[in-house]
């Protein structure tokens, strides 16, 4: 009897052994990465793995002031959050109308979307570039917003038409019967439903925006306005790279995702759970 117990354990066993080998080989590089914010660069060039010699700790204060973080943290935290609110708005009422709604036209966006998906997006960075220099955006948080609002469109209204198409109509009629408009349908009965999984799109948005470097680093010149994700170029010389501050750099701009996936790390799952199984 014991021994069958043991043998039906066997795939979960070898589940978590996955689970767990995942987790390792994703937090390693991730760790050594803090761990080397504490070195000197002769120790990184030395043994780049590994514990520190000696920690260092005023590698922190100085990538901060000479990176200028501070002016960086703005700009990515104003754009970050217009794209979300404008992203947000655009693939909630979207997205209610593909899942809910009846019109011409409705299978063209559902293919036009996914299409999207499956182009790379810097196929258009130079025709891209062309255009907003000639309206004279290039060198604006207004073109990064532009471009990610339209980037982060096509999946996030896919993922949150699937939760909606979950959503039983017939919910939404009751309330058009007590008077409501469909707009006000929408906002009274479907949002609230609706919550975890527009938290869940929210987030994904800002992770996104925020790691960014490609269009960044392509639209805007002006070192003040540089989001975080660009910053680590100032420690990368023609002849030589400030290794220690590239890392601390990098752990600076990857600590606030930590935080934020640690603090709603439930909420996020919750959505991504709850979007894969609605529709």
């Amino acid at each position: 009897m014991i021994q069958s117990r043991f043998f039906k354990k066997i795939p979960e066993i070898l589940m978590y052994l996955v689970l767990f080998g995942l987790l390792f080989f994703s937090l390693i590089p991730l760790l050594q990465v803090f761990i080397n914010a504490f070195r000197t660069r002769t120790d990184i060039m030395r043994r780049p793995f590994g514990l520190p010699e000696q920690w260092v700790f005023n590698n922190w204060y100085e990538t901060w002031q000479i990176g200028g973080y501070g002016t960086a943290f703005i700009n990515s935290i104003v754009i970050s959050a217009a794209v979300i609110v404008l992203v947000l708005g655009i693939v909630g009422l979207g997205a209610y109308a593909l899942s809910k709604l009846e019109f011409k036209g409705k299978e063209f966006f559902m293919v036009y979307f996914f299409a999207a998906i499956a182009i790379p997006g810097f196929l258009s960075l130079v025709p891209n570039f062309f255009l907003f220099n000639a309206i004279g955006l290039v060198n604006t948080r207004t073109s990064l917003v532009i471009l990610y609002t339209a980037g982060q469109i096509p999946f996030n209204m896919l993922l949150l038409r699937t939760f909606l198409a979950g959503i039983p109509r017939e919910v939404e009629e009751a309330a058009k019967i007590d008077g409501c408009s469909e707009i006000q349908a929408f906002t009274m009965i479907t949002l609230p439903i609706a919550k975890s999984i527009f938290m869940t799109v929210a987030i994904l948005i800002f992770v996104n925006v925020w790691n960014e470097f490609l269009l960044a680093s392509t639209f805007i010149t002006s070192d003040s306005l540089r989001p975080a994700a660009t910053r680590f170029i100032r420690f990368v010389g023609e002849f030589g790279s400030d290794w220690e501050r590239i890392y601390t750099a990098a752990a600076i701009t990857t600590l606030p995702i930590i935080l934020m996936y640690l603090v709603l790390s439930r909420r996020f799952i919750e959505g991504m759970a709850s979007g894969s199984v609605k529709g």
